[in-house]
């Protein structure tokens, strides 16, 4: 009997990715469980464009690793 395959959601969306887009909660401080890692990424951009972002997202109350977490997701999630 074929086992139907997992969808992109439930593989890229743990459930503490989905506490944190239906419900807002961050588990601060989490380290990657094991077999995971950090990536980190480089984006270059203006001075100009970084430091509206800051001042977006700080009147949001949102960290930059969290919007880009959650912007990321979405564009994942986008056509899953």
């Amino acid at each position: 009997m074929k086992h139907p395959r997992p969808s992109l959601r439930e593989i890229v969306r743990p459930p503490q990715i989905s506490d944190f887009i239906e419900k807002g909660v961050v588990t601060i401080g989490a380290s990657p469980a094991q077999g995971d890692q950090e990536i980190d990424l480089r984006v270059p951009i203006p001075a100009e464009l970084y430091e509206a972002l800051l001042v977006k997202l700080s009147d949001q109350g949102k960290t930059l690793p969290e919007s880009f977490r959650e912007m990321l997701l979405d564009f994942l999630m986008k056509d899953a």
